[in-house]
């Protein structure tokens, strides 16, 4: 004996109290001689870890570590060009006063403590740059950031082509 594949009174009533909040749609123009039902959801629940997002922080994540790497490369070269000059002017100035002495001395000081920042800070982020700055890595990352979206969409505007004739005389919010 086949089973009855009729949805119950309270299989839909079950349906129309989605706690998902899944509107279900009848639309009144027959698609194909078939009724057509869409699912959407406003909240679009059915992605909790909100993967197109979290893709996207990664990417920001990965640019950061790029650019802050390259910015104390640069900062780090600059430093050492300003250190030279320094050492220069403190070894060929023919004479210099106390005064002179404690302001190259500072700021020796200030570009040493620079340049020792940078370098600090760039080895940390030396295997993460090594590792991220493959630029087809993220190419890769923001198409699947658009492939996440994409399917999202497409979740969310779901379409089923009725088969049978059972919601011939359902009618919802008409």
């Amino acid at each position: 004996m086949a089973k009855d594949r009729r949805l119950t009174p309270e299989q839909i009533d079950r349906l129309l109290a989605n706690p998902n909040k899944i509107e279900l749609r009848i639309d009144s123009q027959p698609v194909q001689e078939r009724k057509m039902v869409s699912f959407t959801s406003e909240d679009k629940e059915f992605d909790t870890l909100n993967a197109a997002e979290q893709v996207k922080q990664f990417c920001s994540f990965i640019k950061d570590v790029v650019s802050h790497y390259e910015e104390n490369q640069r900062r780090q070269e600059e430093a050492e060009a300003m250190e030279m000059d320094l050492e220069h002017c403190i070894e060929l100035a023919p004479k210099l006063t106390e005064k002179e002495k404690k302001v190259l001395y500072w700021k020796l000081t200030d570009v040493l403590q620079t340049r020792r920042a940078c370098k600090s800070e760039n080895e940390i982020l030396m295997p993460l740059y090594n590792f991220l700055h493959d630029k087809v890595l993220l190419n890769k990352l923001v198409q699947l950031q658009g492939m996440i979206t994409n399917m999202k969409d497409i979740i969310s505007n779901r379409q089923y082509a009725c088969r049978t004739n059972i919601l011939d005389d359902f009618r919802l919010g008409e």
